[in-house]
């Protein structure tokens, strides 16, 4: 396999090339391509930046590549400010077209704006994630037994959560496929912007209905309540992201259904107060309730660069059990969230605690340690400001 950062150019920026030079990123394990007017070809591998080209992507090659690799539509919306997502699926053929074989199938989540960059003031930028189409199993994510066990229960909400690219998508992924393999007469249905991993295989008798919103429903909101419809046991939701998608995962999980999702949240107390904020001021604290009587789960998960080049996965989880709940419910649900957080800190179990033993163990170097610890902390831990 050729080098990531010697891919050849020499015949050209054509739309096919660049799509073997998109597929060259997905077989060198890639997670983001991003390209903008004016600057070099830069990918994310393993949490690092890498220059993949020795040439400068000109504005207009770049707004050539994305009408014909794309469609011209995109920028008819980018330039018109309105930005623009959707996906992009490339496929093999005999002839072993753009580097895939027969029946190979790569899927991209593109994001499209018009931006100043440098001297240019009507830029063009634009962001692919890579999405494997390959699911890893769950009992290979290195999960604590009682987590690893807890992520499909009977009923309520499932939440994992974390920043943009710390795995959650996969990780989500591989929960709903190993619903198959442990209840294979299961019904599960997925709403997702865009469908990401391809679920299902012949561990299931009833394969996954995945629907994406834009094509085969309206919104989250609306593709939960045409589910329940469906006579469906576990539901998956790309993102929680507004209150009428909150509201109907709520009323998903109180008749009796599961419904996991994902949501932007830094821990799992934050998770609980980003969730009941949504509503307005007047229904919060009965959303706050609502929320704590369905959810069984919030997992958050970083994936921090480590010095052998690659990344490692930290989670910090809360599991919502009786106890918990008779002990937030003796104080009011303001105070939730710093309780959720504060059963991490007294156990230990933060992604805090986590890359404080990575650091101790040369797993991670000082500043990636400091970024997630803390500046003060980390200088309390060491005795010292890290080395520059």
């Amino acid at each position: 396999m050729i080098p990531l950062d010697q891919f050849d150019f020499r015949g050209g920026l054509t739309a096919d090339g660049f799509r073997a030079f998109m597929v060259h990123c997905y077989r060198h394990n890639v997670s983001d391509i991003h390209l903008q007017s004016g600057g070099p070809l830069i990918v994310d591998h393993h949490g690092r930046k890498i220059v993949t080209s020795q040439f400068r992507l000109e504005h207009a090659t770049l707004v050539r590549l994305i009408d014909e690799v794309y469609s011209p539509n995109v920028k008819a919306s980018v330039m018109g400010g309105k930005g623009y997502d959707g996906p992009l699926q490339l496929e093999g053929d005999s002839n072993g077209r753009y580097g895939l074989k027969r029946g190979e199938r790569v899927r991209f989540r593109s994001n499209f704006v018009q931006a100043t960059i440098g001297s240019l003031s009507t830029a063009m930028a634009v962001t692919s994630r890579i999405i494997p189409t390959t699911i890893p199993p769950l009992d290979g994510f290195g999960l604590p037994d009682e987590l690893y066990h807890s992520l499909l229960p009977q009923d309520g909400i499932g939440l994992v959560c974390g920043p943009t690219g710390s795995g959650k998508s996969t990780l989500l992924a591989a929960t709903c496929q190993h619903y198959g393999k442990t209840h294979p007469d299961g019904k599960l249905v997925t709403n997702e912007d865009p469908v990401e991993y391809p679920l299902g295989g012949p561990d299931w008798l009833l394969q996954p209905q995945q629907c994406e919103v834009g094509r085969d429903i309206p919104s989250f909101s609306e593709g939960i309540r045409l589910a329940m419809r469906q006579a469906m046991d576990v539901i998956c939701v790309g993102e929680i992201r507004d209150l009428l998608t909150l509201v109907a995962a709520l009323a998903c999980a109180q008749s009796g259904h599961l419904a996991l999702s994902t949501l932007h949240a830094f821990s799992p107390g934050h998770a609980f107060s980003r969730s009941y904020l949504m509503a307005p001021v007047d229904a919060r604290e009965q959303t706050a309730y609502d929320l704590l009587d369905t959810l069984r789960y919030v997992v958050v998960q970083r994936l921090l660069p480590t010095t052998d080049g690659r990344r490692q996965a930290v989670r910090e989880y809360v599991l919502f059990d009786e106890a918990l709940r008779m002990h937030l419910t003796a104080q009011p649900y303001t105070r939730w969230p710093a309780m959720i957080n504060a059963t991490l800190l007294e156990r230990k179990t933060r992604i805090a605690d986590q890359a404080w033993q990575l650091f101790v163990e040369g797993r991670i170097d000082a500043l990636v340690a400091q970024d997630v610890i803390g500046w003060a902390e980390f200088n309390r831990l060491t005795g010292g400001p890290p080395e520059r």
